[in-house]
């Protein structure tokens, strides 16, 4: 449940405004929503923190997968008045470019949100699939 508010509108906006910039698989406009010491912690890879790694743990993932997704805001929870946290999922389709082959995709997503300079920005970033765990009976990790 989303309690409406300046904050939760702002950290929203942040929220649609990544989404946006998967979809164009934009590097600088991604690095432009987190905060200088921002971490992304994905599956299966070591977390990547700062701004240098940032960059090139999206220019790796924009360069390996292309989604196509639809991202839904589950919570939004205000903390304090510079920190929040919002759950969120993603679902629709991931393409392996080196292999131009599409399959399903579905993510469960933490962000925990900072604000800085009068503005919310990602601080923290963790996801996880929600794929099933066996697919054409091999169990995935």
């Amino acid at each position: 449940m989303i309690v409406s508010s300046p904050d939760t509108e702002a950290i929203s906006t942040v929220l649609h405004a990544y989404g946006a910039a998967l979809k164009a698989r934009n590097v600088e406009e991604v690095l432009a929503l987190y905060t200088k010491d921002g971490v992304i912690m994905p599956p299966h890879f070591p977390a990547s923190a700062g701004v240098d790694s940032l960059r090139a743990s999206y220019t790796r993932i924009f360069s390996t997968i292309e989604l196509v997704i639809t991202f839904q805001i589950e919570e939004i929870v205000m903390m304090s008045p510079e920190w929040g946290f919002a759950r969120t999922t993603a679902e629709g389709t991931k393409t392996i470019l080196a292999l131009n082959e599409s399959e399903p995709h579905a993510n469960q997503e933490l962000f925990i949100m900072k604000k800085e300079n009068g503005k919310w920005v990602i601080a923290r970033y963790a996801f996880s699939t929600m794929k099933p765990l066996v697919q054409h009976g091999i169990q995935r990790s």
